[in-house]
């Protein structure tokens, strides 16, 4: 019983700002952390900056093309309901009520008591508007141009990676026309693709792409680096002789991993330099480690890809801030 107690403490103490136990024992526990979280989180982030270039967006489209309510206050609202949900891994019905239910969400949003709850057609209606504006990316913008300032974006180097996520609706329904597939390691998966930089230095995610599963993710190479780089690197996937010589030509080291080809296999020099690459490559595993695990994002939840993208992005944004935590404050998240 001691020793199970012991064990039982040190869960307690480890546990992820970020995380949400199924164990009821902890739940009391998780949500002191969650509120601790978010006030540091609502304390950390510059909101009226952050705001600022998505509010001139929609100010610049005709009103029948947003959703009613432009005002900065109930922007900001609905940016940090999209904030909570990616966090807790909560659908548009379960958000409303969490909203309702728990003080600390509703301090987390600034809401007081005689105001209203966005429910889940508002935040569903909002979402859209977000993916078809490009909301979403205006936003990861604004949010590591802070990071930038903050200097946690160095962008001396990148290094490219690419997930594959699987698609809400099965192929036979027809219910997702933009999903396709794509075969990787002998499994067939119908879905999508996020692409992700990472900035070297600092594990932070500077530029994120989403496609269909069929893109190559060498396509969305030149798309994912900063222009600032003095090294890439990226798996085997990414190789190709004339990238290789092209940066080189531009004084860029090429850390992208040497591939084998038939009748033409590594030697012993590329395969031991490959060992040393993939040692400081695996950190750009580390961001979609932390989608799956931490925030359960295992697969699409919605049936176009604009509103996947925009899921995908909220996703990069909240590992950003995790990132923006541990760096800034030492933070373990």
């Amino acid at each position: 019983m001691k020793g199970e107690n012991k064990m039982r403490s040190n869960k307690i103490h480890n546990i992820d700002l970020f995380t949400q136990s199924a164990n009821e024992h902890f739940e009391k526990h998780i949500k002191t952390q969650s509120k601790q979280a978010l006030n540091i989180i609502n304390a950390k982030i510059n909101w009226d900056k952050l705001l600022l270039p998505l509010s001139k967006k929609l100010a610049s489209v005709k009103t029948t093309d947003s959703p009613a309510g432009r005002k900065p206050h109930d922007l900001l609202v609905i940016v940090k309901c999209f904030l909570l949900q990616t966090i807790y891994n909560l659908s548009d019905p379960r958000l409303e009520e969490e909203i309702a239910d728990r003080r600390s969400f509703q301090i987390f949003l600034g809401l007081t008591s005689n105001d209203s709850i966005p429910d889940e057609t508002s935040i569903c209606r909002y979402r859209e508007v977000f993916a078809r504006l490009g909301l979403d990316r205006i936003l990861f913008d604004s949010f590591n141009k802070q990071l930038s300032e903050q200097k946690l974006i160095v962008g001396k180097g990148t290094i490219v990676d690419a997930t594959l996520k699987q698609s809400q609706a099965t192929p036979a329904s027809n219910r997702d026309s933009d999903a396709k597939f794509t075969k990787r390691r002998g499994e067939t998966t119908y879905g999508y693709k996020g692409h992700i930089g990472v900035d070297a230095d600092t594990n932070v995610i500077h530029s994120v792409e989403f496609t269909p599963a069929n893109v190559h993710d060498t396509d969305k190479f030149d798309d994912l680096l900063t222009g600032s780089e003095r090294r890439v690197l990226a798996d085997k996937g990414y190789a190709n002789k004339q990238r290789k010589k092209s940066l080189q030509e531009q004084g860029i080291y090429c850390g992208i991993m040497d591939k084998g080809y038939r009748n033409t296999p590594l030697t012993k020099k590329q395969r031991k330099r490959n060992k040393l690459l993939s040692a400081v490559r695996n950190a750009v595993e580390r961001p979609f480690a932390f989608m799956k695990q931490v925030l359960n994002y295992q697969r699409c939840r919605y049936y176009d890809i604009a509103r996947n993208r925009t899921q995908f992005i909220f996703c990069a944004v909240v590992f950003n801030i995790r990132r923006m935590l541990s760096l800034t404050l030492g933070i373990s998240t």
